[in-house]
């Protein structure tokens, strides 16, 4: 395993690496000696997988995933690791092992569309790290933000091969279905009816955070509605039917308007473009009469027709959305209040909260509220990081809304087309979520799982641009070979 290792590795960082294990060993020695010996063992498991992870990255990245997930299950377990819970420990440890492979891959991974758009973000958020007054934070800011991205890139670099991407694909559906079951059994016992939030009694299943438990079960009924429609067997097209019919009830009894909002544009959207009109207009009659017919959900989404009505903003408006709007126009007001250079690469990382300060104080109570969120992931960005790092981001979200389509036209490959209108769909309800809460750049784990996805579509995508030309064709002159413009068409004529 380290012949592996080392054969990976560039010789110009061999010397670099040797150093970094001789300090490992000799800060290992220390701890035998003068430490624990639970921390003694918990640190050579942590060298040995460290050494897994680079000696075989793509069954590392599954397994990464995997765990994600099922541990996020757990977050109730008294386990701390230099004063971070399970959760913070993991995902750390994941974004400095994934750093260092970024690295080791780096002349592979910066051909993933988006590299140029990554490293200004990547920049500035250094910046803002800079700038912030709480180290602790900073860095567990940092990781949420980083791993994310940098696991994209590896997915799309490492995991080769439709045979390893299917294996990526069905691991994470099996985890997923680990918290699925969770759910429906919490449901089933009754769970329901010992959580009361705004009028409604509501599922929270095995999470703490209702909205962490909404928005994976959006990620969750999104894939399996995927599954349901690509499956031919008749028989796994009725297990997944079934599964997504229970994610759905699962979901409607959280009662998150942003998770339903976002599976509702994911299915239209994805029906549209596998031209699924038959299916799309039953699907669609079938939910409007649903809505309409359900008190509970006229009762939820009664403010969309409320943004458009009488009334001050601050006011009367300000409770939309259980009050994101005045959430948003107040804290919005004050980043307008900055200096050009805070305006410009935002207030650091954790300058967000006190965008938030002035509404806390006059809505919530007396006393200063500390960390109260923008509940907008792109006004947690813009407020931390500046306009110039979120226009990078967004732009990643596109182009990964642009490379699908171009994939999705050019493959012969049904699943892969199909699998690039799951990504661009899932995209599209990623934007809006993002928009309307703290969604798929706050919360790790389904940050993880859709940018996950796209490395699997970007994977795709390298494939096709590195195939080999058919027998008897020679290329053109005109697009380079990995220009997203170049197909075999464009680039090649037969001979004789």
């Amino acid at each position: 395993m380290v012949k592996s290792l080392l054969e990976r590795l560039p010789q110009s960082t061999r010397s670099l690496e040797l150093g970094v294990g001789s300090i490992g060993v000799a800060i290992l020695a220390g701890l035998i000696l003068f430490t624990d010996p639970r921390l003694v063992l918990g640190a050579v498991l942590a060298i040995c997988a460290g050494l897994y992870f680079f000696a075989k990255p793509a069954h590392s990245l599954i397994a990464i995933f995997v765990i994600r997930v099922v541990i996020d299950l757990f977050w109730w377990l008294p386990i701390n690791v230099g004063g971070l819970n399970i959760l913070e420990a993991f995902g750390g440890g994941v974004a400095a092992l994934g750093a260092v492979l970024f690295y080791i891959e780096l002349q592979k991974v910066e051909r993933t569309p988006g590299f140029f758009l990554l490293i200004i973000y990547l920049a500035i958020l250094f910046v803002a790290a800079g700038r912030s007054g709480e180290v602790r934070d900073a860095a567990e800011i940092m990781a949420k933000y980083v791993s994310p991205l940098v696991l994209m890139f590896l997915v799309s670099t490492v995991i080769r091969g439709k045979k390893m991407r299917h294996y990526f694909l069905i691991a994470v559906t099996g985890a997923c279905l680990i918290s699925l079951a969770v759910s429906v059994y919490h449901l089933s016992t009754g769970q329901i009816y010992e959580h009361f939030r705004q009028g409604y009694f509501r599922l929270v299943g095995g999470y703490a955070n209702l909205h962490n438990h909404a928005l994976f079960l959006l990620f969750v009924n999104c894939l399996l509605f995927f599954w349901t429609m690509k499956t031919e067997d008749w028989r796994k097209k009725g297990a997944f039917g079934v599964l997504l019919g229970l994610g759905l009830i699962c979901l409607y009894y959280t009662f998150v308007r942003t998770a339903l909002t976002g599976f509702a544009l994911f299915s239209v959207l994805f029906l549209v473009l596998e031209k699924r009109w038959r299916l799309l207009g039953v699907g669609a009659f079938i939910a409007v009469i649903a809505f309409v017919s359900n008190e509970a959900m006229l009762d939820r989404f009664s403010d969309v027709f409320e943004v458009f009505g009488d009334g001050d903003a601050m006011g009367s408006k300000r409770t939309i959305g259980s009050g994101r709007f005045g959430i948003w126009t107040s804290s919005f007001g004050e980043f307008l209040k900055q200096s050009p250079t805070d305006m410009l690469l935002g207030l650091g990382l954790g300058g967000h909260y006190e965008m938030t300060d002035g509404y806390a104080d006059m809505y919530r109570s007396m006393e200063k509220s500390d960390n109260l969120d923008s509940h907008n992931d792109y006004l947690s960005l813009l407020y931390q990081l500046g306009p110039i790092a979120l226009l990078s981001y967004v732009g990643l979200q596109f182009t990964v809304i642009r490379r699908g389509r171009f994939l999705a036209q050019v493959t012969l490959d049904p699943f892969q087309r199909s699998f690039c209108h799951y990504v661009m769909a899932l995209t599209v309800a990623t934007v809006v979520t993002d928009f309307l809460s703290n969604a798929f750049i706050q919360r790790v784990t389904i940050a993880w799982l859709f940018w996950g996805m796209v490395g699997v579509m970007y994977g795709m995508i390298r494939e096709h641009e590195d195939a080999p030309l058919p027998e008897g064709v020679v290329p053109l002159p005109g697009p380079a070979k990995h220009s997203p413009n170049a197909t075999q068409d464009s680039r090649a004529r037969t001979v004789g």
